[in-house]
């Protein structure tokens, strides 16, 4: 009666034992037929030899056997130095290839394929040390994945069907290539990928957990392509492709670059309605402020849907991008720029987006270069300028002037004698536009204001259209109101100094010869010198630039003046000045020679030195000084005067 419980046990145990060394004998056989299918690179004898998993993953593509090489899988003997079963139907077997010092340790994930009975290989790790000596361990699953779907990537992206390619991508990236217009979604893919490639296709993939990057060769240089896993299949997150030639741009990012173009088809769209709160969304904070929001859309026509029909040329810079887009003849450069986001209202950090900065549009063969900022802020522009000159306000004519103007006129301490000026005369009314001109940042707009024609150069700076000089009819001076201002300016200074008797002023204005020769030996302004106020504020009727220096000419009628003036610096200051009659042309008073005179003889005396000779009067006469009188300083002669006789 013992007997057969006994022999149960024995029957149960031995029957275990021989199950077990079967299964081992079972595994080891599935490791060494796929060591020796990879040696001999049979992928049907690794097929057999794999799991079903392993086998969609890894070996799904012909090429399979091909990019099993990259792997570098160790050469040599094979093996099997311990097995372990995790659970029931898997196992994890550490094998030895090669001999001596050249042995290498693989790790086999092994499971039971339930249908045919038998264990096979469902995974390898392979083992290696990165630069600083740290082990690396990487499935061969998720590296064949990953380097057969890039291989899929390539040939998918050339020539298959667009939802085809779109399976390829992340989420994120699947919604900016989704959106694109056909034509642009057809050049971008297929050129990211190369068109007509007949380059090796040797990758090198790096992996990062549920990140990687595969680094292959490209037509035009190397091809960089980040992939992340989604739902346990790696997907396209963004390419860039490093050109060869260093003279091209390549691709910076795919993604920002789809984005790029989205954003522009939709700018342009909205642009052509007329959407100027929708077109907010896709331009850059400043462009929206300074040119669209107020612009009027309408004034300028873009063929929209034939632009965005059409082909398109994209060059990636690091600060900006240019899509070049071409219709009837004319060439039109989008420029686009990435913003960055203000924060959501919960808290999240803002994100960085490309906006639309520019529209450029280049006509007959490039000879007339138009800025949709500058065509849009111009006419305004030129209406608000003109008004502020008219009415003589200042704070408004700098706040529209550009930074050579304002330092050149506007930003003197001069410019506040402006407001008294005749010059220019502008009369109210309407402005009534005649022509524009577009180059570039510079656009010329020729108007009617009343009577008088005038050509306003504007200049786009920081995004805004500011006024660089107004162009006035004009006969025997410069027609540029810049170049006669920083003549005239200077000269309605200078007699104001002197009609104030204000020394300083009148040093501040003057050349350093009539310094030296004049104010700095008085100290004080005599009083010959206010007959030269008139002159110098009368009407200007001719201005001559020379190398060295330029003449003002001006009259009121009987007394003309020519003023001598020179650069001092970033300004110009007066030298001399010389009075003549018109009635009588020899009757002339010329103003340093006078004065330099009137010192040497001792008729003008520095500030507080006394005189010791008569003074002399107005009339002429001469008056002895009685005792005990004030000693008084010298007047002047009557010369100035006598150019008033006829």
């Amino acid at each position: 009666m013992m007997f057969r419980p006994r022999f149960a046990f024995s029957l149960l145990l031995l029957t275990s034992l021989l199950t077990h060394g079967c299964t081992s004998f079972m595994a080891r056989r599935a490791i060494l037929n796929f060591a020796d299918g990879l040696e001999s690179q049979d992928l049907d004898q690794i097929r057999v030899a794999t799991s079903r998993n392993f086998e969609s993953k890894a070996l799904r593509q012909p090429e399979a056997i091909t990019d099993l090489k990259l792997l570098r899988f160790p050469k040599g003997d094979v093996r099997v130095v311990t097995l372990e079963a995790i659970d029931e139907n898997s196992k994890m077997a550490t094998v030895e290839i090669g001999e001596g010092e050249s042995i290498q340790t693989v790790d086999y994930r092994l499971t039971l394929d339930q249908e045919l009975g038998r264990w096979v290989v469902d995974d390898v790790i392979l083992s290696k040390d990165d630069i600083a000596g740290q082990e690396i361990r990487r499935s061969v699953t998720d590296q064949m994945d990953l380097l057969l779907s890039c291989r899929e990537l390539l040939k998918d992206w050339e020539s298959a069907p667009r939802a085809v390619r779109l399976k390829h991508c992340t989420n994120e990236l699947h919604a900016q290539l989704s959106t694109l217009p056909p034509n642009w979604f057809e050049k971008l893919t297929s050129e990211t990928v190369g068109t007509g490639r007949s380059v090796t296709f040797r990758p090198e993939a790096r992996l990062n957990g549920d990140h990687a990057v595969v680094v292959a060769p490209h037509p035009d240089g190397s091809l960089f392509v980040e992939y992340r896993k989604e739902l346990n299949h790696w997907k396209v997150q963004n390419v860039a492709i490093e050109p060869r030639d260093e003279s091209e741009t390549g691709v910076r990012s795919l993604l920002t670059l789809a984005q790029t173009l989205n954003h522009t088809a939709k700018f342009l769209t909205s642009f052509a309605d007329g959407e100027t709160e929708k077109i907010s969304a896709y331009s850059t904070p400043d462009f929206y402020s300074q040119s669209l929001a107020n612009g009027d859309l309408s004034t300028i026509s873009l063929p929209v849907a034939m632009l965005i029909a059409d082909d398109y040329e994209a060059n990636q810079y690091k600060d900006r991008t240019e899509l070049l887009l071409e219709s009837n003849g004319a060439m039109y450069m989008v420029t686009v720029r990435t913003v960055d986001l203000p924060a959501s209202e919960d808290g999240k950090t803002g994100l960085n987006e490309p906006r639309v900065d520019e529209v450029t549009i280049f006509e007959a063969n490039g000879a007339e270069v138009k800025k949709v900022s500058a065509m849009l802020l111009s006419t305004s522009v030129v209406d608000l300028y003109i008004e502020a000159l008219r009415t003589r306000n200042l704070e408004k004519i700098r706040s529209m002037s550009s930074n050579d103007f304002n330092e050149r006129v506007w930003r003197t301490d001069a410019a506040k004698y402006f407001g008294i000026m005749p010059y220019p005369q502008i009369d109210p009314g309407e402005t009534e536009v005649i022509s524009t001109v577009f180059r570039g940042d510079v656009t010329e707009i020729t108007v009617v204001q009343g009577d008088t024609p005038m050509t306003m150069i504007l200049r786009l700076s920081e995004g805004w259209m500011v006024i660089d000089d107004v162009l006035l009819p004009a006969q025997d001076r410069p027609v540029s109101l810049k170049s006669n201002l920083e003549l005239i300016l200077p000269l309605q200074a200078f007699a104001s100094g002197v009609n104030r008797g204000d020394v300083n002023e009148v040093v501040r204005y003057s050349a350093h010869s009539l310094n030296q020769k004049v104010w700095r030996q008085l100290n004080y302004v005599p009083e010959i010198s206010r007959e030269l106020v008139r002159p110098l504020m009368s009407e200007v009727i001719g201005i001559r630039i020379g190398d060295s220096e330029v003449i003002v000419h001006t009259s009121d009628g009987m007394i003309s003046s020519e003023i001598k003036m020179a650069r001092d610096g970033d300004r110009y200051v007066i030298h001399d000045v010389s009075l003549i009659n018109e009635a009588s042309p020899t009757k002339q008073f010329r103003f340093l020679q006078s004065v330099r005179e009137s010192i040497a003889t001792g008729r003008l005396l520095p500030k507080g030195a006394q005189q010791q000779f008569p003074v002399i009067q107005a009339a002429g006469t001469r008056e002895q000084p009685q005792a005990g009188s004030q000693i008084r300083t010298a007047t002047f002669e009557p010369i100035a005067p006598e150019i008033y006789s006829r």
